[in-house]
């Protein structure tokens, strides 16, 4: 099932690997900025991005193992 949220601009997939096994990350792009110490950051539609991946790995439980968020707002604090 895709992931969809009003602050994703983009889904890609990668593999995390370490030196004891692998895990599947979803890696989410997302307009929200996600430094706190932004003042641009806006907690609660973060918190919200979050549950909304919460929530797609429980439904889809062996799929994906882990999700990344990354921002493509820039700007320096």
């Amino acid at each position: 099932m895709p992931f969809r949220h009003a602050h994703v601009s983009f889904v890609s997939f990668a593999i995390d690997i370490t030196p004891v096994g692998t895990a599947d990350v979803m890696v989410v792009e997302t307009d929200l900025h996600l430094n706190p110490q932004h003042p641009s950051c806006n907690g609660r539609p973060v918190q919200n991005l979050v549950a909304a991946a919460q929530e797609h790995l429980k439904a889809n439980a062996g799929h994906t193992t882990h999700i990344r968020l990354v921002s493509s707002r820039s700007g320096e604090i």
